[in-house]
This record gives C-alpha cells, sequence and structure tokens, in this order.
C-alpha cells in the first residue's frame, strides 16, 4: 500500500516508525510543517518528524498550505492509497482528503466525541477525567469529526501527567495505525458515526492558562501542573520572579481561604482555595528542572509572603 505521512511534532514517530518498519507498505512521502527559525544562533529548527524523514532518507514536503492547486497536484502525484495524520498541524482540504484511494486516517487521543479538538490530552487531565481513548478516523471536512473506525481505551491515572500520557497514547496510536491498515487492506472496516450533540472540544491551551489561579481548589490546580507538564508548564511568580511547578502534591484541608497564594510553611508550601499545593519539582528561569530540597538550597522566601 502506498501511504503518505503527515505530521509534526514527536506524538507521530511512534507511527511513523511502524509504518516504515511494516515490508508490505511504501511510505512514498512525508508531509510536515516548514521548519522555524528560533533558538540560540537563530538557527533553522526542524519538526521531529522532518528529522526522522532525513535520517531515512524519505520524500519530505513542508508547504505553508495544502489549499493551492500546486500543492494538490504535487500530492495527487504520489498516487497514495492512503495518508495518515498525526499530529500535523495544518488542516486538510477536501481536495486532499478526496485524493488516496482509502481516505485520509487520524490518530486522536481522545474518547470522541469528547475532547475534539488541538488540546484533548491537556484538557482531559485539567478537567479531572479518569478515562478516555485512542482513536482512529476516517477523516471528513470537520474537526475531528469522522467516522470512527478503531477505538482503545485508557485510564488517566493521579501520577499521570501530559509527558506520560502522550507517550503512553503515542504507542496505542501506532499499534491502531498498523490494525487499521490491515483492515483496510482486507476490506473488514467497520466504521461508527460519531454522536455529534454529544461533542466537546479542547481548545488550544494559551500561554496566560500556565499562571496558577491560587483561588481554584487544590484539585484543580494539581491536575493543571499535570496537564501542563512538558507543554507549557504551570508557573508561579514570587517577588517577579517566575517559578514553574512541574511536580506537586495536593493536600485538602479545612483551613481558612485567606491563605490563598500564601507561603505557608518552609517547605514552600502554598495555600489555595481547600487546601495546600506541596511543590515536589521546580524550575527557575533558564534553569534545569530540580527537586524542591535543591531548589530551597540558597532560595530565601518569607512565611507568609504571597505568590501570584
Amino acid at each position: 500500500m502506498r501511504i503518505i505521512f503527515m505530521g509534526t511534532s514527536d506524538f507521530g514517530l511512534p507511527t511513523l516508525e511502524k509504518i516504515l518498519s511494516n515490508n508490505k507498505h511504501n511510505l512514498v512521502a512525508i508531509y510536515t510543517k516548514e521548519p522555524s527559525i528560533g533558538g540560540r544562533g537563530n538557527r533553522i529548527q526542524y519538526s521531529a518528524i522532518h528529522n526522522f524523514a532525513i535520517q531515512n532518507n524519505i520524500n519530505i514536503h513542508t508547504p505553508k498550505t495544502l489549499k493551492d492547486n500546486y500543492t494538490q497536484e504535487q500530492f495527487k502525484n504520489f498516487k497514495p492509497d492512503l495518508a495518515v495524520v498525526v499530529s500535523y498541524g495544518l488542516i486538510l482540504p477536501k481536495e486532499i482528503l478526496d485524493i488516496p484511494k482509502y481516505g485520509c486516517l487520524n490518530v486522536h487521543p481522545s474518547d470522541l466525541p469528547l475532547y475534539r479538538g488541538s488540546a484533548p490530552l491537556q484538557r482531559s487531565i485539567m478537567n479531572n477525567e479518569k478515562n478516555s481513548a485512542v482513536c482512529i478516523i476516517k477523516m471528513d471536512s470537520g474537526i475531528d469529526s469522522g467516522d470512527v473506525v478503531n477505538r482503545k481505551k485508557f485510564i488517566i491515572n493521579d501520577d499521570d501527567n501530559f509527558l506520560t500520557i502522550s507517550r503512553k497514547t503515542s504507542e496505542i496510536g501506532a499499534e491502531l495505525i498498523i490494525k487499521t491498515i490491515h483492515e483496510t487492506e482486507h476490506n473488514i472496516l467497520q466504521f461508527e458515526s460519531q454522536d455529534h450533540q454529544k461533542s466537546t472540544y479542547a481548545n488550544k491551551i494559551e500561554k496566560n492558562e500556565s499562571l496558577i489561579d491560587w483561588n481554584k481548589s487544590c484539585r484543580e490546580i494539581f491536575n493543571k501542573v499535570r496537564a501542563l507538564r512538558g507543554n507549557l508548564d504551570a508557573y508561579l511568580i514570587y517577588n517577579n520572579e517566575k517559578i514553574k511547578i512541574l511536580e506537586c502534591q495536593s493536600v485538602k484541608t479545612t483551613s481558612n481561604s485567606n491563605y490563598k497564594g500564601i507561603i505557608i510553611d518552609y517547605e514552600f508550601s502554598i495555600g489555595c482555595l481547600d487546601g495546600i499545593i506541596k511543590p515536589t519539582i521546580v524550575q527557575k528561569s533558564g534553569k534545569k528542572p530540580m527537586s524542591l530540597k535543591d531548589f530551597l538550597n540558597g532560595f530565601k522566601f518569607k512565611l507568609g509572603d504571597k505568590v501570584c
């Protein structure tokens, strides 16, 4: 089967590796977002998928849009049987969706129709979800609204965060894609229409959401820290210094809510609406992540001070 892979983030690497290692299929091209300029020295920064394509000598294409005639004709010339889309970042117009013989498949890490959109993992953790799924959908012109052709459930534990769940779901997605390709070849796919009336959306995480709101409950703050770990990362500001909280513990208490945002002990515990947040892994601006013990060595603060 002639396959085009379309993806940008490292979330798609397990799927890409599975497809490439399967001798039954011909990976004819990889589409990824164009390189950016940044970092020290304003160097060209390639996506994880772009680097993989270079290392494996695979055709790479980085169009700014898929809506122009030239790009669509170029895509068509690959004569793809199937396109596999994983965390790509560009919208696929109907003209592209209609080109592959068997259409376009997308890996989406939520229990559709719940959490359609760009941040399903983060929003699921933020909202204290315990159960979710990875879905493979036959793409249509809507946002994650196509028929589900495969689904695998998974559990979100309290010790999970965005990093661990991302790794877990990327591996599940890779296994499901190989299963789906096999079922496509043998014409045994089963299509499940989504109940659009039950759909919810996981909007993109905005930068201002990373600042911790100490008026929230300890569970809400604990979930935010987990949801943003390795993504934007949750943070507080103390004495005009930004401090990321990468991991924490939460303790629900009956303490007075007047302690919201107040440093209440020498372990840098901070009060919130209904309890206490105890940071365990933190990171100062420009520094590496460190344990609370290492962080407190040389870090000066006063009990009763307020953080933002």
